[in-house]
């Protein structure tokens, strides 16, 4: 019986964008402790004959940062200056603490060797994206696309945005991911797992109808649109994966604290048994998979989950000299923990990936055969939030390639073997807190929706002539990401956010005028495809 692993990977824009501690470190820390490890455990696990392991959705903003020769030769040097930054931390403690770190240190200073014996002899010329592509070609791992910069599209009230953002990044994707497989279905991420119905759109830009509750309940737009779904499929996308409320709620599953149900086996008969398969969304052709709580959850969810066993690293206790984590998940302050302990993290990774196979087959048991397992994380959870986390995905693909009862499979490969048979009309939904658009629309986002409402609608205005119409868009669209408003409401690097966003706009404002186009497009920013053909508002 299958199991789906879907990683989304994704970073918003950070070239030039300012380096430590918010801009590109995130990008070389989710570098060299994510998307590396996972590209050589897909590679090991291929090695062996295994296929078919699991679906990957890269960004198109992120691909042209996998790619970039600047980058990549600042990220050579990043890893350089690493080992320079561990002799520094060593050289600070006395002999007693160089005595109780002297194994994590050993384990960094070969991590971060090996690190840039690999980037020096595979990648310091070349770009990342080839080799998941080559992964692909081979039916070992499946790529997801998607909109350009990663915006929260079911916000988005200007038919033209959601196509021109669907147009770029499809044709981003295209350049550095490569066409599907011939014969394979077309798969694509939808940003924050967010999905509006044919309808009105909420309004950010409004105060709340109502604050009761998790999320907020928004004001609605007087723009009747169609599904998103319709956009999907009028840019040649087939499957998705949406979070297991929206399909459960479609079924008539009641309202609970959907965080709260990790790791508890759901016995079949119920609402939830729509997760078992993809279905179709509306009247379209779109398939839709939904993420799969009760499993997923067991892994990270808002009440824990494996990393926060205490064998693990603890991601937020950072030694202050040289930016290293060598402490377990133990006590709170950071002078009382643990040190981390490399070779007892790893069995505890193995153990909690035996934990999650058999939870596994404890909820696909009852269920009929080809009922299906979606589990749905963001990529940089596996390796940068969870150090462990990329042991624990190679142990637990391992474990299900040679399973007689489970295995594991790629979204494409579900759906040839069980095509969507039902449909369902969804609600509107996300994959946030309260399943809802309450970690991207608050009172402090207010005005970035309202500015951004207006850039729209002054895009919409300029004429497809227009000398500074590319380079308006360019800034547009990187003015759209999700990630700036999700930043702000969680006060994680806010201030680094907001004044991406006002510089994003300031730029688009100087392109629609016209002004000082030269120097706009030499800003040190490559993200210049094309505008959309047709940029005229159409209600």
């Amino acid at each position: 019986m299958p199991v789906a692993f879907v990683l989304h990977a994704h970073l918003p824009w950070v070239r030039r964008n300012g380096t430590f501690p918010a801009g590109e470190q995130w990008l070389f820390e989710a570098w060299s402790e994510s998307y590396l490890p996972l590209l050589l455990a897909c590679e090991r696990l291929a090695g062996g004959g295994a296929h078919d392991l699991l679906t990957l959705g890269i960004t198109p903003i992120l691909a042209e940062q996998m790619d970039d020769p600047y980058l990549l030769g600042e990220f050579h040097g990043w890893l350089g200056r690493r080992l320079l930054d561990l002799e520094y931390t060593v050289s600070r403690y006395g002999a007693t603490d160089r005595r109780r770190l002297a194994a994590v240190w050993t384990h960094h200073w070969r991590r971060q060797t090996e690190l840039l014996q690999l980037v020096e002899s595979r990648f310091r010329n070349g770009g990342l994206t080839a080799a998941f592509r080559a992964l692909a070609d081979a039916g070992v791992i499946e790529l997801l696309a998607g909109p350009a910069t990663h915006p929260c599209l079911a916000l988005a009230d200007d038919p033209a945005v959601l196509r021109g953002q669907l147009a770029t990044g499809l044709a981003v994707a295209q350049r550095h991911l490569g066409p599907p497989t011939p014969g394979r279905p077309r798969g694509a991420w939808t940003p924050e797992c967010a999905y509006r119905p044919a309808g009105t759109v909420a309004d950010p830009t409004q105060v709340p109808v109502s604050l009761e509750g998790v999320t907020p309940r928004l004001a609605r737009s007087a723009h009747q649109l169609p599904g998103l779904e319709a956009f999907w499929s009028e840019a040649g996308v087939d499957h998705l994966v949406l979070d297991g409320p929206t399909l459960a709620r479609a079924n008539g599953a009641q309202e609970r604290d959907w965080a709260s149900s990790g790791g508890d086996v759901v016995e079949p008969g119920g609402p939830l048994d729509v997760l078992d398969a993809p279905v179709l969304i509306a009247d379209s052709d779109v398939a839709a998979f939904g993420r799969n709580l009760a499993v997923s959850y067991a892994v990270w969810s808002p009440y824990g989950g494996y990393p926060a066993d205490p064998a693990y690293r603890d991601f937020a206790a950072v030694d202050l000299e040289g930016g290293f984590k060598s402490w377990r998940v133990t006590a709170r302050e950071r002078m009382d923990k643990q040190p981390y302990e490399p070779v007892a993290a790893r069995e505890r990774a193995v153990a909690h990936a035996e934990h999650f196979v058999a939870l596994a087959g404890r909820h696909l048991s009852p269920r009929p055969d080809g009922a299906l397992v979606v589990a749905a994380y963001d990529a940089e959870l596996f390796g940068h939030w969870w150090y462990e986390g990329p042991i624990w995905l190679e142990t637990v693909l391992r474990r299900l390639a040679d399973s007689p009862k489970l295995r594991p499979t790629t979204l494409a490969s579900a759906l040839e073997r069980r095509p969507a048979a039902r449909r369902l009309a969804l609600p509107e939904s996300s994959w946030g807190a309260g399943k809802g658009f309450g970690g991207w629309v608050s009172e402090r986002t207010r005005g970035l929706w309202t500015a951004l409402r207006e850039a729209e609608r002054t895009f919409g205005g300029l004429p497809p002539d227009a000398p500074g119409r590319d380079l308006a868009w360019r800034e547009l669209t990187l003015a759209q990401a999700s990630d700036w408003p999700f930043l702000m409401i969680r006060d994680q690097a806010g201030q680094y956010a907001e004044q991406r966003f006002l510089t994003h706009l300031d730029r688009f404002a100087a392109a629609c005028r016209g002004e000082n186009l030269p120097a706009l497009a030499e800003v040190d920013d490559p993200w210049t495809t094309p505008a959309p053909a047709a940029p005229a508002r159409a209600r």
